[in-house]
């Protein structure tokens, strides 16, 4: 049998058969390198004497032993089993299933069926109510907001109201002092920004963003902002961006708003 280890000599002449050397012999443990020794356990208890081990060798081989730790019994190695790993990223379905066999985890999966049904039962819901609550409405009174703001509504809407932090979708034409600014519509491409964030996506101002408070997706308005409640004595300029490369427009200091919009949709932003 043959087992390993390492020790720092500098003699090692009486270690080739007889007695070990007392205390104060010829061998001295000293300042030389430290050296690889292969044992061999026979009568003549020989040693055979390899290259030197480096300073390098002896660090990754002490990094080896602290990684894969073993355990020695009866002269034998044995490795350490690693830990047992989750069968699931789901901690509810695991501990069903190991609990109560498949048929807790079964249960379980049938449950997440269940809910993400709902959820799309609850959606088309929404949808339908959306459709069969919009209409269009003729000489709607006009309503003027104590910050000034003026609207009047094209076409009520039956979906649901802008919430902040929700996802909101907006097609609107709008003008400064009867120039027009910026169109969506003939864009074709919405806005869509997260209500009552900051700052503002591209023609919005917090007055439009005063008047889309009250309106349900699906509907049209058009809603008059003053200065102080736009862009104010500063102006605007619309720039490109990486979306919309072709987007330009100006709003003169001290320009009258007027937004034809339309509430599109309003959702939860994805997680």
């Amino acid at each position: 049998m043959l087992s390993t280890g390492v020790y720092s000599v500098k003699t090692i002449g009486s270690f080739s058969g007889g007695p070990y050397p007392r205390r104060g012999g010829p061998c001295i443990f000293a300042s030389r390198p430290p050296v690889k020794v292969l044992i061999h356990s026979t009568q003549d208890s020989r040693v055979d004497v390899s290259e030197p081990v480096t300073a390098a060798e002896e660090k990754q081989r002490q990094l080896e032993a602290a990684e894969q730790p073993s355990v020695i019994a009866a002269g034998v190695t044995k490795k350490r089993r690693p830990g047992r790993q989750a069968d699931s990223t789901d901690a509810v379905a695991t501990f069903l299933t190991r609990r109560f066999g498949i048929a807790g985890g079964l249960a379980w999966l049938g449950f997440l069926a269940i809910g993400t049904l709902g959820e799309q039962v609850k959606t088309r819901l929404e949808v339908a109510n959306e459709i069969n609550g919009t209409k269009d409405v003729l000489d709607a009174p006009e309503v003027v907001l104590p910050s000034g703001v003026r609207y009047r509504d094209l076409r009520v809407g039956g979906g649901q109201n802008p919430i902040k932090g929700y996802l909101a979708v907006v097609d609107y034409i709008g003008t400064a002092d009867g120039v027009e600014f910026e169109s969506t519509r003939t864009r074709g491409k919405p806005i869509v920004f997260l209500y009552g964030s900051r700052p503002f996506t591209g023609g919005m101002c917090p007055g439009l963003e005063e008047a889309l408070a009250s309106m349900r997706a699906g509907g049209r308005r058009l809603v008059t902002v003053p200065p102080d409640m736009g862009f104010g004595e500063r102006g605007f300029v619309l720039r490109a961006t990486e979306h919309v490369p072709n987007k330009q427009g100006i709003i003169p200091p001290g320009a009258t708003l007027v937004y034809d919009v339309e509430l599109v949709r309003v959702s939860i932003p994805p997680s």
